[in-house]
């Protein structure tokens, strides 16, 4: 299969499964839900993602990661994302302070938004489902993270896993941190095979600021 195919395949499945999910979902939801809260950011942000997968898939990479492994886990890291859309009213576990946290979460849940939107117009034609290598993006938010985008998703994992803490949820959650991990490490390794002036960067720049959290993806 060539790498265009793959890239188009991986790009409309992940594209039309999240808009369409998001979407039902939200028309499940009362007018006075707080799951809104969840929703209409999740929305808009696959939107954009829409926009700028489409404008990618303009550029050839100078290298890509079609492993089947890579391909499942990548693949995979996308839609669990939106599988909390499923899980997201299920009954929460009442456990003391339980309100308190889920309040909590609620304002962990808007922090990444700003961030998601900055990475993406940094990365403009340079968003992939798939690693891919079109050029090394190191300005604007990029600049204090290497992988701005997917730490906001964990960051959103948390904050799901605190404002609706239901076993589905919490499975979910986890699992989507763990694959998101594996596909960065991936794309870290095909950046640093095909562009030497990653190394720099990547030495010089931690996942957050310069925290490199090695004790969750090793140096």
């Amino acid at each position: 299969m060539s790498l265009k195919t793959i890239r188009i395949i991986a790009n409309g499945i992940i594209t039309l499964y999240s808009l369409l999910l998001i979407v039902s979902r939200l028309m499940s939801f009362s007018t006075s839900s707080e799951y809104w809260l969840w929703g209409i950011p999740a929305l808009l942000i696959t939107l954009l993602d829409i926009y700028f997968l489409t404008k990618s898939m303009l550029r050839e990479p100078k290298r890509a990661d079609t492993s089947t492994s890579t391909i499942l886990i990548s693949v995979s890291a996308s839609l669990v994302f939106c599988l909390s859309a499923l899980v997201i009213n299920y009954p929460v576990l009442q456990f003391p302070g339980q309100i308190v946290l889920h309040d909590l979460g609620k304002v962990i849940a808007l922090l990444p938004y700003p961030f998601i939107l900055w990475a993406l117009l940094c990365l403009k034609d340079c968003l992939t489902i798939i690693p891919e290598a079109h050029s090394v993006v190191a300005r604007g938010v990029y600049k204090y993270s290497r992988h701005p985008l997917y730490m906001c998703y964990i960051v959103w994992a948390i904050a799901n896993m605190m404002m609706f803490p239901s076993w589905p949820m919490l499975a979910i959650s986890i699992g989507h941190i763990v694959l998101l991990v594996m596909r960065f490490k991936r794309e870290e390794d095909l950046l640093l095979a095909t562009f030497p002036e990653y190394l720099d960067y990547y030495s010089k720049t931690g996942l957050i600021g310069k925290w490199r959290f090695t004790f969750l993806v090793g140096e």
